[in-house]
């Protein structure tokens, strides 16, 4: 109960208080569309059922930030109350436990339990199909079908990742079950198929973006050659322990697993082995044919959320199975020593700060908007980053003529009519979602050129706003001597305020 009250804690804390950021904005503004053909067409690869939920109930309860996130809340929490029942059939009390204090805990199962993302949802879905395919095979086949057809169906809908878990479930039961058990999983076989086939060609196919493919390249598997193939799945399993095992995960969650692994081989069950290696070793197919990115970069990670609660299992009988161990030898000490080493490794104050106040995609852009509002007069003109483009629509409330939108993090060249006398005297440059301040300054030193002096610039974690006054021609030409030159060798104005 302790773990289950912190569970619920830790994804209510921050739920309504963040600001939202690029990505969950982009949803936020197609959950808002007038109809659900607009929401889809604006929703890009959001998964249908979730964006069609999420525009239900902005249209029952209203748009704020709580109200949206709740979708994901309710996986995010549903994950942890289904996870335990199947914890306990796949591994003894002890390392059960564990792994549903991991579930519960996991500062990245928390965060996408509160983030306006699908991904929740991917975790959820996988862990219901596999515990409802469980008690189906521990009934011999006699009950449970309609709820495992119902939720692979819907799952479809809510998670895209779920195409991988289910063939996987499909096998499993195939083994497991009596000749007529058999006949009828093949008829749920093909309903399946049925309805991945309409999502496909109603939603999935439609919504597949050229840029994605070409930004996850990197991500795809290296065929080059054997050498090759073995550094880039290194990598990939190093980037993914580390991601949902935190900054040394793979240094003792490798071990761990692998024992975890070799205890499922050993004592069993085997099939939990399948339950975990059979939808990544799907993914990777995938991945090879430039279809899902596989353990990609920059927190790509987050697209193999659905195999996270079997990893905790795994590495949790891992955990469980070496301490046991070195209790029972001479030196039993150790187990002690060895559980405080990996309770360092995760760091459990940042882990407590963090699932309080997530970092993660932090963007404090709403206090920023607030005041350009206050400030904004009818002569200026806000020029508006690239990735503050969707939080800036869903939080200011004004005349969007004097806005210029961003058309990509390197612009250069700012489009406004600079002489006279329609020409803007000020100009604010609102930013989110960009690497650090410098880098900021650096871009509206490309953008704008040396006419342009930095007058202000009030900044919050994630999200930065200046203000630049026009110099003129004369005053900028005097003043370029004096500008530092930048790392892609434009000027940068030297600037007239620090940032409050």
């Amino acid at each position: 109960m302790i773990i289950i009250a912190l569970a619920i804690l830790f994804r209510l804390s921050d739920l309504w208080g963040r600001n939202l950021w690029t990505d969950e904005a982009w949803v936020a503004l197609a959950a808002l569309k007038p109809t659900p053909a607009e929401a889809l067409a604006a929703g890009q690869s959001t998964p249908p059922l979730y964006l069609l939920t999420l525009w239900a109930m902005a249209k029952l309860w209203g748009s704020s930030e709580a109200i949206l996130r709740s979708l994901s809340f309710c996986f995010g929490l549903g994950t942890v109350f289904l996870f335990w029942p199947l914890a306990r059939r796949l591994a003894s009390p002890g390392a059960a436990l564990l792994a549903l204090a991991t579930v519960a805990l996991s500062p990245v199962l928390v965060y996408f339990s509160k983030e306006l993302k699908q991904y929740s949802g991917d975790a959820f879905f996988a862990v219901a199909l596999i515990l409802l395919a469980e008690r189906l095979r521990a009934s011999q086949g006699e009950r449970g079908w309609l709820a495992l057809t119902l939720v692979g169906l819907l799952g479809l809908g809510f998670s895209h990742a779920l195409i991988f878990t289910l063939p996987v479930v499909a096998v499993v039961l195939w083994l497991a079950l009596p000749f007529a058990g058999r006949l009828r999983l093949a008829l749920l076989g093909a309903v399946w198929a049925l309805g991945f086939a309409v999502f496909y060609l109603f939603f999935f196919r439609p919504q597949v973006d050229p840029e994605l493919v070409v930004y996850w390249t990197q991500d795809f598997p290296d065929f080059s050659g054997p050498v090759g193939f073995s550094l880039w799945l290194g990598e990939a399993l190093y980037r993914y322990l580390q991601y949902f095992l935190l900054k040394w995960g793979f240094f003792w969650g490798l071990p761990m697993l692998l024992l975890g692994m070799v205890t499922w081989w050993g004592q069993g069950p085997r099939r939990a082995l399948l339950y975990w290696g059979g939808p990544l070793l799907l993914a990777l197919a995938a991945a090879a044919f430039h279809r899902y990115p596989f353990m990609a970069h920059y927190g790509g990670n987050r697209l193999m959320l659905f195999s996270a609660p079997l990893l905790y299992l795994a590495v949790a009988i891992g955990v469980t199975a070496s301490l046991t161990w070195l209790w029972r030898q001479r030196y039993r000490w150790l187990a002690p020593v060895l559980a405080v080493l990996i309770l360092l490794a995760l760091n459990p104050v940042e882990v407590l700060r963090e699932n309080l106040h997530p970092s993660l995609n932090q963007g404090e852009i709403r206090p920023l908007i607030s005041h350009l509002q206050s400030q904004l007069q009818p002569r200026d003109r806000v020029y508006v980053y690239y990735y503050a483009i969707n939080p800036f629509k869903y939080y200011f409330h004004g005349n969007l003529d004097q806005v210029c939108w961003g058309k990509s993090c390197v612009e250069t060249g700012w489009l406004w009519p600079k002489n006279g006398d329609s020409s803007p005297r000020r100009l604010w440059l609102l930013g989110a979602h960009y690497p650090n301040l410098k880098y900021m300054e650096e871009f509206a030193a490309r953008l704008l050129g040396p006419g342009w002096r930095q007058a202000a610039c009030l900044k919050r974690p994630g999200a930065v706003l200046f203000r630049f006054d026009w110099q003129g021609p004369a005053v900028a030409n005097s003043r370029t001597p004096r500008l530092r030159p930048s790392l892609s060798g434009s000027p940068t104005p030297t600037p007239g305020r620090v940032c409050e």
